[in-house]
């Protein structure tokens, strides 16, 4: 009996794991000063999600697209043929993909922020978002 419930234990704790999405928190230091709370999730069953609260507003985007890409031609040039090679271009070795978004986060007031995040497997979000008539806001997730 006490078996069956450690196993039934570690099962549901396994499966709530699995269901949360993969979240980076906003790296205050490597970011604009301008942006005080950011969060960007790019996995789990509530799809992506990208907030950013910037001058007191709070910016919104959910399920927007993420991109994942390699560039076999370069991949080529640096691993020539072989064993390598033959399983980054089997997609055995996912270790060379980048991952790209870019969602518009949108405010309560009606202001929008165009972004364009970039990452790597393994590595956490960074880009720029455009408002209108202003610089580019610098963002870095952890």
């Amino acid at each position: 009996m006490d078996v069956r419930i450690l196993l039934l234990a570690g099962l549901i704790l396994f499966t709530l794991g699995g269901c949360a999405g993969h979240t980076h928190s906003l790296i205050h230091d490597r970011s604009d000063q301008d942006i005080t709370v950011g969060i960007f999730r790019h996995e789990g069953p509530e799809g992506a999600m990208m907030v950013l609260e910037l001058r007191g507003d709070r910016f919104e985007a959910r399920g927007f697209a993420i991109e994942r890409k390699r560039n076999l031609a370069e991949l080529r040039r640096l691993y020539g043929t072989g064993k390598h090679y033959d399983r980054i271009f089997s997609g055995l070795d996912t270790d060379h993909y980048v991952y790209s978004a870019e969602p518009v986060l949108r405010a309560a007031n009606g202001a929008t922020l165009r972004c364009s995040a970039l990452w790597r497997v393994g590595g956490s979000p960074s880009g720029h978002c455009l408002a209108a008539d202003e610089p580019p806001i610098h963002f870095r997730f952890g």
